[in-house]
């Protein structure tokens, strides 16, 4: 890209940029280290529209690392459901208490890095290297160019799905850069087409980051890195792109060619489908049977029993429900349903069975570990009053919903 399309695509999203709680109304300010890793985390296979919300209820209950680092995973969870991928959410716990721990550690390091967040303590603060930041669990080369870029304004380049789009049709880009293939020849310089000289060989990741070191190498590298996410998000999106309307579109080859729709490649996912019953297990004394591990999904954290099962299964108790519970405590079992749910590549469906027991929850069978499991299984009955506000992901909630 050229410095002229450059000073078009940021004067564009000086004038379309859309109001988000993590985005100053000063597109120029720096940011707050820890609201951009927060708000781009969040962003990671979810829309938008949909974080806005999460992003306001997770700063209110953690506005800083330091406040975070002291939280509980049951917690955390609770204020991430909804939101899928709860290995986010383990990953950011994780990387709040190494960075507030290490920081408690080297008091110099510390006291060097003066926060841009007025309510956090200035012993928690977020890395300012990529080297340390890519260190810490679930932060990877995308999510450390924008704490570096957006709120340190450091020279750091990005890449996401929006920036392999708008790549991608800008030079024709015929492959993903997660492409597995031999490397490929490319130019050297972004302007210059296949047949002149100056080619190199790089693999389809290489090429695609240089694109992207490209639009960073400027003191303007965080107005150029936002912008092209936004342009991605609301007109070269993956569907019906506003071509016209696009800052970019005399130089787009893909628009030039009328090829916009071939571009980027299609990436294939592969999709399972996963039929089971999820069992909502109550004693005598109205608790619900709770598990944590053992489980084909979930792992982790607290959820509701569930096993894999074939669509129309007998009526009665299934012989996997006595892994969990013993059939003779058993007084009623409802088919209270079905629900449909999605985790990653599967596609689920499942029957929803409500059990009643005739003991209390302290006289019921309860299992050490799940039978035939190489995942260890922690039981514990919890409230059925608090079931709802206990349980932090949404397959469990849906099952609970089909019965209470």
């Amino acid at each position: 890209m050229t410095p002229h399309s450059l000073k078009k695509l940021c004067k564009w999203f000086k004038e379309n940029a859309a109001e988000l709680p993590w985005r100053p109304a000063d597109l120029d300010a720096p940011r707050d280290p820890y609201a951009v890793w927060i708000s781009e985390t969040m962003l990671q296979q979810t829309q938008v529209s949909t974080v806005k919300d999460y992003f306001i209820r997770w700063m209110g209950r953690f506005p800083n690392v330091e406040t975070l680092a002291k939280a509980d995973e049951a917690e955390v969870f609770k204020y991430w459901q909804g939101l899928g991928y709860y290995s986010r959410a383990r990953n950011i716990l994780k990387t709040a208490k190494i960075v507030c721990e290490e920081n408690l550690q080297d008091p110099l390091r510390s006291a060097s890095r003066m926060t841009l967040n007025e309510n956090a303590r200035v012993g928690c603060k977020m890395p300012e290297t990529r080297k340390e930041l890519e260190a810490l669990p679930g932060i990877g080369a995308y999510t450390a160019g924008a704490i570096l870029s957006l709120a340190y304004h450091k020279r750091e380049a990005i890449l996401d799905g929006n920036l392999v789009r708008i790549f991608s049709r800008l030079y024709e880009l015929a492959f993903l850069p997660t492409d597995k293939v031999e490397k490929r020849r490319c130019p050297i310089k972004s302007g210059m087409t296949s047949n002149e000289t100056g080619m190199t060989e790089k693999s389809s990741s290489e090429i695609y980051w240089g694109y992207a070191r490209e639009v960073a190498d400027s003191p303007k590298a965080y107005m150029h890195n936002e912008a092209l996410m936004e342009l991605g998000r609301t007109v070269c999106k993956t569907k019906s792109p506003l071509c016209e309307t696009c800052p970019l579109h005399k130089e787009c080859r893909a628009f030039l060619d009328g090829r916009t729709a071939e571009f980027p490649p299609t990436k294939k996912r592969t999709e399972k489908s996963w039929h089971g019953t999820v069992l909502v297990i109550e004693s005598a004394d109205e608790k619900i049977l709770a598990v944590n591990g053992g489980q084909k999904f979930l792992d982790g954290q607290l959820a509701l029993p569930h096993f894999e099962s074939v669509r129309g299964a007998t009526v009665g108790i299934p012989a996997q429900a006595e892994e969990y519970i013993n059939a003779d405590d058993v007084e009623s079992v409802n088919d209270c349903g079905t629900f449909r749910h999605n985790i990653t590549v599967h596609k689920i469906e499942c029957n929803v069975l409500h059990m009643r027991l005739t003991t209390t929850a302290n006289n019921a069978h309860l299992p050490k570990s799940k039978a035939n499991s190489d995942k260890s299984a922690v039981f514990e009955w919890i409230e059925k009053a608090k079931a709802f506000e206990t349980f932090a992901n949404s397959f469990s909630l849906k099952a609970l919903k089909k019965v209470f």
